[in-house]
């Protein structure tokens, strides 16, 4: 017997295998809302598909491997219990909605210039000297990367300033590495390459609206090398706009920089603009701030000619 939109025919409930007391073993809901036998009887066929989809669910190990068939693929029923009865509504599951992000990430980060993170940027090879002088940052790294999820409350990024080669681009890659090894959304970009990029969409004609969604949305971003780049109108009302939906929707942003928050986009004693302002104050509150500081690693190994 064929099943419509994957709900089972009543006459496929067995009055023996799944009576009342099944259901209300198996669903506490229904013991927490009284419900009479007799409701539970009449829906029982529902409640039977309801268990059917998310036992389903309980298996879930990603959208692309989803074991529901047909049209109930990345949704997930919802049972509503009410004084006139039993209902079920569906919704995108989680798994579904963090594909969709996946996908949208992976289309737009070569565009993004995104910066390849290779194997020099781990946590195991962070050098020692700096480690030992903020363990409480690298600790906090560390945790982020290897323990948080999209499922939970975003946790504040990292803004992480100070002088050229103390390690701030070392300890943020290793951040994104290890989120991307887990296969947490995330991007990380560089700030000139990133506007770059911009300029080249809109002179290619393309529509730059997906590519600036993608970096309002995407769970964790990285901006590397922060207000290094050739400020102008475009580009800062670009970033503010990133930058303002991210802080009202509270996620996850990561800074590296040369300048300390109160000097970012600044030359001398002016802002070099007026949108300047309001998005360092933005930057600043939904970051941890960090000074890092210490002798430039990239200048101990240096070689000359004679």
């Amino acid at each position: 017997m064929q099943h419509i939109g994957g709900i089972l025919p009543h006459s496929h409930v067995s009055a023996d295998l799944y009576d009342v007391s099944y259901f209300l073993r198996e669903i506490p809901e229904l013991q927490e809302a009284s419900l009479a036998e007799e409701t539970i009887v009449r829906h029982s066929a529902l409640l039977y598909e309801y268990l059917r989809q998310k036992r389903i669910c309980e298996q879930c190990t990603g959208f692309e491997r989803c074991g529901k068939a047909g049209d109930m693929r990345g949704f997930e029923q919802v049972l509503e219990v009410s004084s006139r009865g039993l209902a079920t509504r569906v919704r995108r599951c989680m798994p579904f909605k963090e594909y969709v992000v996946k996908e949208r990430v992976r289309r737009y980060a070569q565009l993004a210039g995104v910066t390849e993170i290779g194997d020099e940027f781990r946590f195991e090879n962070f050098p020692e000297e700096q480690a030992r002088k903020y363990p409480k940052v690298v600790r906090y790294a560390q945790e982020f990367a290897r323990t948080w999820s999209p499922q939970e409350a975003p946790r504040a990024g990292l803004y992480l300033f100070g002088p050229p080669g103390v390690g701030k681009t070392h300890l943020m890659f290793a951040v994104f590495r290890e989120l991307q090894r887990r296969g947490v959304p995330s991007l990380v970009v560089r700030s000139d390459s990133l506007f770059d990029h911009m300029r080249h969409v809109i002179a290619a004609g393309e529509d730059l609206e997906p590519f600036l969604e993608t970096l309002s949305t995407v769970p964790v971003l990285g901006i590397d090398e922060f207000a290094q780049e050739r400020a102008n109108e475009f580009s800062m009302e670009k970033l503010f706009r990133v930058i303002n939906y991210r802080f009202h929707h509270k996620l996850s942003t990561w800074f590296t920089s040369n300048f300390s928050p109160p000097d970012a986009y600044r030359r001398g004693v002016d802002d070099l603009l007026d949108t300047v302002a309001p998005l360092r104050s933005r930057v600043m509150s939904m970051c941890i701030l960090v000074k890092m500081d210490g002798p430039d690693a990239r200048q101990r190994n240096l070689r000359t000619l004679v």
